[in-house]
């Protein structure tokens, strides 16, 4: 059997149900998490759901209580799972919605009200990242869809995230494996499932969440380990040029930690080979990780 936790109970995932008129399935009105539970533990879970928290207050989403014990949830449903190294999707979305009407000007118009949140998690097995691709680096593509960074979903990981999913196709066509976005103004923001950094001058460089990077929980660690690999690390508004002219890039998120990334666009970065920053920021962040 699949289980799930949906709502405060451990269900078959066949068996489990949301409204038909939840605002996250109309609307996309809604949230998620993506996390690694290694023996029932999930690193920096408290960062996880700080963010989360965020997210809710942009959307105007209720956090559930039952958030306040996700250690017991994600420990019990990996158990019940069987796994001892889980991939842990968490999806939030406003609840069953209803519409009210709205005076707009000389018009009138609907929106949605949202009701009792619903709060999903589903675990499988975490598939790691194929070792070729820490041994031999990853490549990227560069895809002609902005991100906008005007706008408050690039601060949070909300449903709606087909631009996403259809980028990372698009690199997938074309033999790559990850999408990079730029914002509306040329600069570099974030992958299509990942942070990006580069290292330049023995220094740790990544793009702003003003330019249109997700708050990457993985990415707010990896500055802080970069003292340990011996680099300053700061934020940097960054474009495709300082990229391809950096010393070592690399990519990051919560289930492949630190990936190198050793061509864009067909174009070697540096080398085109993992470099060593990259090897001790990796080893750092798997040590802090694994506990």
């Amino acid at each position: 059997m699949t289980w799930v936790y949906l709502d405060g109970v451990f269900v078959d995932a066949g068996q489990a149900r949301v409204a038909a008129g939840d605002a996250g399935l109309l609307y996309g009105r809604g949230l998620f998490e993506t996390f690694r539970a290694r023996r029932g533990r999930v690193y920096l879970l408290e960062r996880h759901l700080a963010r989360l928290e965020a997210g809710a207050g942009t959307l105007g989403i209720e956090l559930p209580a039952a958030l306040g014990g996700l250690w017991d949830i994600v420990r019990e449903l990996a158990e019940r799972c069987g796994l001892d190294d889980a991939r842990v999707r968490l999806t939030l979305t406003a609840g069953p919605s209803t519409l009210r009407l709205r005076s707009v000007q000389a018009g009138l118009r609907t929106s949605p009200e949202g009701g009792r949140p619903t709060l999903l998690l589903q675990a499988r097995p975490a598939t790691d990242y194929p070792e070729r691709m820490y041994q031999q680096g990853a490549s990227a593509i560069i895809v002609p869809v902005r991100r906008n960074e005007t706008s408050p979903l690039s601060r949070v990981k909300s449903l709606n995230y087909l631009d996403n999913l259809l980028a990372r196709e698009q690199a997938r066509s074309a033999g790559a494996d990850e999408a990079l976005f730029l914002n509306t103004q040329g600069r570099l923001a974030d992958g299509s499932a990942s942070n990006v950094f580069l290292v330049k001058g023995g220094e740790l460089l990544t793009p702003p969440v003003e330019d249109g990077a997700l708050p990457g929980v993985t990415r707010g660690a990896l500055l802080e380990l970069a003292k340990g690999a011996g680099l300053g690390s700061r934020e940097a508004t960054l474009v495709s040029d300082d990229l391809l002219g950096a010393d070592e890039a690399f990519l990051t998120n919560a289930v492949a930690g630190v990936l190198p990334l050793v061509s864009v666009d067909g174009v070697p970065v540096s080398s085109g080979a993992p470099g060593e920053a990259t090897r001790r920021l990796r080893a750092l962040y798997e040590a802090a990780a694994q506990g």
